[in-house]
């Protein structure tokens, strides 16, 4: 027998799955079957809703379950990335705020039959990429901003003057540089020559290096941090050759991605004085200045010869008499000068003792003059000068 009770239950039955209420059929009297039919139809097409329905929710929570562990995932890369939660909560409540209208928008528009289901999978917000989550989430990829190069770099010298030098001498001076800025970029250093006559050296006229290192180039690259300096050494290698006026050179300071850079002029002067000892004399048939020595048989003899300097620039000279490799050439006495090393400053003369000690027992020293050659090396250079002594013994 069917009561107004059961009209109730299909009605809601009905509402939940969605189908359109049909009305109900008027109750026939008791004893009949007509009326049996019509609700045992109704009430299989309630049951068949009630299931798709459950499928329906189950398959909305597990996205939802899904949605919840991405957010849960995104909020812990977002805080390794130093994004503030504040930000992470309202992301979530975007999410929270969509995936309610996707499912109230897929609840209502079921089909008629109830044999088709909307089941669009639920959608997250897009993340507008700001600098700062860019900046965040790529830290190898950071990009220096833009600013002024003098206001963020600070170098010691404008300028670096390496005098007055001499052919192949090698000589440095340092240079600091100071981050100021709270960024970290790469800075870039290039050097070059000007002079066109030494485009095609065989070795760098101007280089730099690290002051910790001693590999010279003329290109440097450094990663210096916020607040950080750095010491380099900029070296002259004077080229051995004459050379009319003077070396120029420029420093190129900059950063990289950025277009400007901070300009450093080197410059430095070539020099070759002259030095010679005033005794020298002119000799007939020879083509060389000499300074003639006697020198008593059987006897040491000491004597003091001036070098003169005529340059304007001080020079450090190292003495050294030449000798020959092969023994049978040696010749029978021994001729030493001290001190070793003297310098000479400019338009002034310095003095060296040499030492003439024939050998025991050695004769025949009487027979022919004698020539020694004392070289005089100026001191980390490639000048060489020489001074030739004609030795007479009596």
């Amino acid at each position: 027998m069917t009561t107004t009770q059961d009209f109730t239950q299909v009605d809601q039955l009905a509402t939940l799955s969605g189908c359109p209420l049909v009305a109900a059929p008027t109750p026939a009297p008791e004893g009949t079957e007509e009326v049996r039919e019509p609700l045992r139809e109704l009430s299989g097409q309630s049951e068949q809703s009630n299931e798709k329905l459950g499928e329906y929710v189950n398959k909305v929570l597990e996205k939802l379950l899904q949605q919840k562990d991405n957010i849960a995932k995104l909020d812990s890369i977002l805080d390794k990335k130093s994004l503030k939660s504040s930000q992470v909560e309202e992301l979530i409540r975007e999410l929270d705020e969509n995936t309610n209208e996707s499912i109230s928008t897929e609840g209502s528009d079921d089909s008629d039959d109830g044999s088709k289901e909307n089941l669009s999978p639920i959608v997250s917000p897009k993340l507008e990429a700001s600098p700062e989550r860019i900046s965040a989430s790529s830290p190898s990829q950071k990009v220096a901003p833009k600013f002024k190069l003098e206001d963020v770099l600070e170098i010691s010298k404008k300028t670096i003057n390496f005098g007055t030098r001499f052919p192949g001498q090698i000589v440095e001076e340092q240079l600091d540089i100071v981050n100021r800025s709270k960024h970290d970029f790469v800075v870039q250093i290039f050097v070059n020559c000007v002079n066109e006559e030494l485009d095609n050296s065989d070795e760098y006229v101007f280089s730099v290096r690290r002051t910790h290192l001693y590999d010279y180039n003329d290109k440097h690259y450094l990663i210096m941090a916020p607040y950080s300096s750095a010491s380099f050494k900029f070296a002259l290698k004077v080229p051995n050759m004459k050379i009319v006026g003077s070396i120029q050179g420029e420093v190129k300071v900059g950063i990289q991605g950025q277009d400007d850079f901070h300009h450093i002029d080197l410059q430095g002067s070539v020099t070759i004085p002259k030095v010679f000892c005033p005794k020298e004399l002119t000799c007939r048939g020879l083509d060389y200045k000499v300074v003639k020595l006697a020198i008593k048989e059987g006897k040491k003899q000491e004597m003091k010869i001036p070098i003169r300097n005529n340059g304007d620039v001080p020079v450090t000279l190292e003495l050294e008499f030449y000798e020959p490799q092969d023994v049978q050439k040696k010749d029978k006495f021994d001729v030493m000068v001290h001190p070793n090393v003297i310098t000479v400053n400019p338009n002034s003369t310095a003095i060296a003792n040499i030492l003439v000690k024939p050998h025991k027992g050695a004769t025949g020293l009487k027979e022919k003059p004698f020539r020694k050659i004392l070289t005089a090396r100026v001191r980390d250079s490639a000048l060489v000068y020489s001074i030739v002594f004609w030795i007479e013994f009596y």
